[in-house]
């Protein structure tokens, strides 16, 4: 069995170094090369030089929106070399028309070379400011226990698309014994800092109450002050939403706040949401917390806990993702197999990569070891 695994990049769906990939590398490098080839063409065959040598200047502009300051720079000094060239078949070289059509190509050129620069320039930190916000992230997500309390763990993040903010998702295990652990799953609403630093709190307030709470209401009870007396951010209230489970043998306890519902699939395939009786308010919009909800899981039945990235991703027609999609994934034998397959579906879905940031967390209940293999294992 592979380790548990944690995701903060998107998997990769294409390689590196595939044809693919490398044609869509150059891609606007080719086509600026293409359209300056274009222009000249056309005004060979035209005849018409003073005229057409001006449409080289968008050449520089194409690049500039999709190319690198150096590529940029190139296709730059090709379409003034292009735009200076072509006043030699019809004898303009030189002329007043083609030093000024000349002219308005290097002009729309270098402000093409400062447009490529101030754009690869913000795209740079738009990435550092993203890739600490990941990092921040990463070591809020602690890796949960491989194997605890009779069940097995396994845990995996995908931040969404480049253009998305990073979001609040979270998930903690705590194992209180040798028989008991508990967890939770959750999303700050918001995006940003301010929902990395809430999540932070909110998974570290369940590290510390899960151990010495009685039962999950409690729990959810702490957790809702804490998000309460927590400063409001300056686009509004925030709160989270989270589902909180306790494992215990065959049952399995759980209180929901606003969150969706796991989902428990038996060794039979049938499919079942936990609902509660009545669904609590998110954390921090305060009311009456309700008691635990206990239902019954069998030796080989699987649990799946996530955040409503997974449910509300769409395909280009509006469409959510299945759940018979879901049904099958949880049928592979390994749980990080498991954890892979949900990510693909959803990647095929959706079409490309999901508009939000999906956490997903699966338990799924191993046999109890027998007395004689236990004391053997606790003598050694």
């Amino acid at each position: 069995m592979r380790p548990t695994e944690r995701r903060l990049d998107r998997p990769a769906t294409v390689a590196d170094d595939s044809p693919a990939r490398w044609w869509a590398r150059w891609l606007g490098l080719r086509l600026a090369f293409g359209f300056i080839g274009l222009v000249l063409l056309v005004d060979a065959a035209a005849g018409t030089h003073a005229v057409l040598i001006g449409f080289l200047a968008l050449a520089p502009l194409l690049a500039a929106a999709v190319e690198t300051l150096r590529r940029t720079a190139v296709v730059s000094a090709t379409a003034t070399t292009a735009a200076v060239a072509a006043g030699l078949p019809s004898g303009m070289l030189g002329s007043l028309d083609h030093l000024l059509r000349v002219a308005v190509v290097i002009a729309v050129s270098l402000m093409a070379v400062y447009v490529a620069q101030a754009r690869t320039g913000r795209e740079e930190r738009l990435r550092r400011m993203a890739e600490i916000v990941r990092t921040t992230q990463a070591a809020i997500l602690r890796e949960p226990p491989r194997r605890a309390a009779g069940v097995e763990l396994a845990a995996r993040y995908v931040s969404a698309f480049e253009q998305a903010g990073v979001g609040g998702d979270l998930y903690e295990v705590v194992v209180l014994d040798s028989r008991r652990l508990r967890i939770i799953v959750g999303d700050v609403c918001g995006k940003g800092l301010d929902a990395v630093r809430l999540a932070s709190a909110v998974t570290g307030a369940f590290r510390q109450s899960a151990i010495i709470r009685s039962d999950l209401t409690q729990v959810a009870r702490d957790l809702d002050d804490l998000v309460g007396r927590e400063p409001t951010p300056a686009r509004g209230a925030t709160f989270v939403t989270a589902v909180l489970v306790e494992i215990r043998g065959g049952e399995i306890r759980s209180v929901n706040c606003g969150h969706p519902p796991p989902i428990l699939r038996q060794r039979s395939g049938r499919l079942d949401e936990l609902q509660v009786s009545a669904p609590d308010r998110p954390l921090g919009l305060g009311g009456r917390r309700s008691a635990e909800v206990t239902h019954r899981w069998e030796v080989g039945d699987r649990l799946l806990l996530h955040t409503d990235g997974l449910i509300e991703a769409r395909d280009d027609k509006g469409r959510f993702f299945p759940m018979s999609a879901v049904r099958e994934c949880l049928s592979e034998p390994a749980a990080n197999d498991c954890l892979t397959a949900v990510w693909e579906a959803v990647h095929r879905h959706v079409g490309g990569e999901p508009h939000d940031d999906i956490a997903l967390l699966l338990a799924e209940r191993q046999p109890t070891a027998p007395a004689s293999r236990r004391s053997a294992a606790a003598t050694s």
